[in-house]
């Protein structure tokens, strides 16, 4: 596996509270992971930092018991932990009351990556030339789309685009979505937040993982971002499938 991620702060926000985590796994695995803080400055900075600490420590610590088959039970506890931090924390220090975050979590092992996640920052999978979103947003914009309510091309400037309707810590309970998709040699799938999806299209983002270096991508997507107004914090992370080593007996 390949892996290049980068985090930017945007052209409007004072600070950026998005954080994101990626690693290597034995076996020629890997993971990956983005979050999107909320509720106020310090807050939102701190629900996201927080909730990759405590995933990323699920992955150093737990990884090795995740057999085969286990693969959706290991994400959502991982997750379920993150919220209970979170939860936790916001309930304990009165200046970040309300916080919370949203997350996008994918492990990729034996030809399959697995996405948990919850909120609207996003999984897509580039794969012969064409990205496909994997993931469905929680979000009241989305609601209102999924009932006929709005098309999807009111939804992209709809004065409520930021109301979220699930996310790590804002209650005791997480009901995280789960998917998991084939992964083939050559084949990226990248994790992001909204500053990303909210600035550039479907084709614009194609179009730059169609052409440009995987270890530039990360810089690229964030100043197309940022020069299409950069109204949020941005983060891009790649996670690129390479040839799987077959072993003879």
């Amino acid at each position: 596996m390949k892996l290049a991620g980068k985090t930017d702060v945007g052209r409007i926000r004072r600070e950026n509270q998005d954080d994101y985590r990626a690693g290597e796994l034995p076996g020629g695995a890997a993971w990956g992971l983005v979050c999107d803080g909320m509720g106020g400055a310090r807050g939102g900075r701190e629900a996201s930092h927080g909730a990759c600490d405590v995933i990323e420590r699920s992955f150093q610590d737990q990884y090795s018991h995740c057999g085969r088959g286990g693969e959706e039970q290991f994400l959502a506890q991982a997750l379920e932990h993150a919220n209970h931090y979170v939860f936790q924390k916001s309930a304990q220090e009165e200046s970040l009351a309300g916080m919370g975050t949203t997350v996008v979590c994918a492990l990729v092992r034996d030809g399959r990556a697995y996405i948990c996640h919850a909120g609207d920052s996003r999984a897509y999978l580039f794969h012969a030339g064409r990205l496909h979103q994997l993931t469905h947003d929680h979000s009241y914009v989305q609601e209102l789309v999924d009932c006929g309510t709005i098309t999807p091309e009111e939804a992209e400037h709809h004065p409520q685009k930021n109301i979220i309707t699930r996310a790590l810590g804002v209650d005791y309970r997480l009901t995280p979505d789960f998917t998991s998709v084939v992964v083939l040699k050559g084949d990226m799938l990248l994790l992001c937040s909204d500053g990303l999806t909210n600035a550039l299209t479907t084709e614009q983002m194609e179009a730059l993982l169609g052409r440009v270096p995987f270890y530039d991508l990360p810089d690229r997507l964030i100043e197309a971002a940022n020069a299409a107004g950069g109204q949020d914090n941005i983060t891009a992370l790649l996670l690129g499938v390479e040839p799987v080593e077959v072993q003879h007996g």
